[in-house]
């Protein structure tokens, strides 16, 4: 028996200075009985269809390396667009106060020479493009480098012709800043492979093969290539090879093109093309651009030569490669720790503001992310080096799940958490079990609104405390009407004695 479907429009969030068609992330959509009924990519002003069953209540939610995502509710047959936005920064706790702190330094750009030579670039270089962010000239590879206050620099290799903007260290604005492509489909894939969400790895990897006029750039090509040998996939590393390799031959990614012809290479068992990969690479007297380049070539060296009496050919580039290896950070794109590019340090020295940079203050705000390049004596300037990079726009949410459409708040127990993930499977167990006879998530706030007519109250007590057994949760916000209370207590007549005190005061204190 064919169940009848309805199609709905699934929009990434906004994340600025995303190009149209930039994959910016993933989702899912979950049915109520949390199957999964699809998984699409999620593309800057581009909208994906799925098929959901009509009538269907089913949470959409999903994941982006450029902000956190919204999860939201739709309904088969009565949602067209399901509208994805960024989840409202969360300022409660003593770290809240700590991240709004601003992060400020300088900022160099290092320019590599046909002889292999490091030198610094004129400030002039670091343009701003449409997304206002630093730039990167075209011709060579390069390094920004960041410094400044009680940090040591960094160090990161960045390819040609891109945006770039910071990202301070949350929580720790003397500590590390992470340089980040404003909007890049091949971060997106290597942010899902650095952090092992292997499943949005696969979403995103789906669009380069299917889509040829997306091939091309730098980190999406290396982004592809890297999953496929972090799979062991050689017949799928040999056809990237085949498609995509040649075009980065002679371009910044040339080491990492090298480096998957150094695995394919001790895969298939061809030693002298191994050897003469790896001479290459030592030659090279660099590292990738990846910093999964980096990882992929460590583990390889590690393995036993193919032939045991061979002198392994690896130990020249095993001298390279290691002073990155004790210098580096974690990050998608090579970075390491260093006073000057080519020579990594584990602990370089902290160092006053070196000529030839710029400086830069970085804005944090809980409300609002943004990043602001200003003179640090005078106030921002409208061209130039420095100008503000963009605001985060939250997308509105669906129409038919706004608060004020719940009717009395005194008629709906509002349930907080900081995961959204927990408060769906708790919506989904109320529903299921016959607990309570409406849910709906609430849009802005981690919180669903579970309709008090028909709610019982002893279940639904022993659901909460048994989250909180679980370890699932630390703390649940509770409230009815003006009436609020915090459960974090594994005891369900603690749970129960808590619902009766609100569902009998709180809608006396309701406004």
């Amino acid at each position: 028996m064919s169940v009848a479907t309805a199609h709905v429009d699934i929009v990434a969030p906004a994340v600025p200075g995303a190009a149209p068609g930039t994959v910016v992330g993933a989702a899912e959509v979950l049915d109520r009985s949390n199957r999964r009924l699809g998984r699409v990519p999620l593309r800057a002003e581009i909208s994906t269809p799925v098929e959901i069953p009509h009538e269907e209540q089913c949470l959409v939610h999903g994941w982006s390396p450029y902000l956190s995502v919204q999860p939201i509710v739709v309904t088969g047959g009565r949602t067209q667009q399901a509208l994805l936005s960024a989840r409202p920064a969360n300022g409660k706790g003593s770290g809240g106060e700590e991240s709004r702190r601003a992060a400020n330094g300088w900022i160099r750009l290092w320019g590599r020479e046909p002889d292999g030579q490091w030198t610094v670039r004129d400030p002039s270089d670091m343009a701003t493009g449409g997304a206002t962010a630093v730039s990167t000239p075209m011709g060579s590879p390069a390094i920004l480098q960041i410094g400044g206050g009680r940090r040591r620099p960094v160090c990161t290799l960045v390819p040609e012709g891109s945006l770039f903007t910071l990202q301070p260290t949350e929580h720790r604005p003397q500590g590390p800043v992470e340089v980040r492509p404003v909007a890049d489909s091949g971060f997106t894939l290597l942010e899902s492979l650095r952090l092992g969400e292997w499943g949005w790895a696969t979403v995103v990897e789906r669009v380069w093969w299917d889509e040829p006029g997306v091939r091309g750039t730098p980190l999406f090509d290396l982004a592809v290539a890297y999953l496929a040998c972090r799979r062991g996939n050689l017949e799928r590393a040999g056809q990237w090879r085949q498609v995509a390799g040649n075009r980065h031959e002679d371009g910044p990614a040339w080491i990492d093109v090298l480096a998957v012809d150094a695995w394919l290479a001790r895969r298939r068992g061809e030693w002298r093309d191994l050897a003469s990969a790896l001479a290459r690479l030592a030659d090279a007297g660099g590292t990738p651009l990846v910093a999964e380049g980096l990882d992929l070539l460590t583990a390889e060296l590690a393995r036993p030569p193919l032939e045991p009496r061979a002198p392994h050919p690896g130990e020249a580039l095993r001298s390279v490669l290691t002073p990155y290896l004790r210098a580096s950070l974690p990050s998608s794109l090579t970075s390491f720790t260093a006073a000057h590019p080519g020579v990594p340090q584990p602990r370089p020295p902290k160092r006053a503001r070196p000529s030839e940079s710029l400086p830069f203050r970085v804005e944090r705000d809980t409300s609002a992310t943004r990043i602001q390049w200003r003179v640090l004596s005078g106030p921002p300037v409208d061209s130039g080096a420095y100008a503000p990079v963009a605001d985060r726009t939250l997308l509105p949410r669906e129409p038919g799940l706004i608060i004020s459409e719940l009717g009395e708040l005194s008629e709906w127990l509002i349930v907080e958490d900081e995961d959204p993930m927990v408060l769906w499977r708790l919506s989904r167990t109320l529903l299921d079990e016959g607990v309570a006879t409406g849910v709906s998530i609430v849009p802005g706030r981690n919180a669903v609104a579970v309709a008090l007519p028909g709610l019982q109250v002893r279940p639904a007590a022993a659901l909460l405390a048994d989250l909180l057994g679980q370890g699932r949760v630390r703390r649940l916000g509770l409230s009815v009407g003006g009436l609020r209370q915090e459960l974090s207590v594994p005891d369900a007549a603690e749970a129960e004695r808590i619902l009766a005190v609100l569902l009998r005061e709180g809608h006396r204190s309701s406004p």
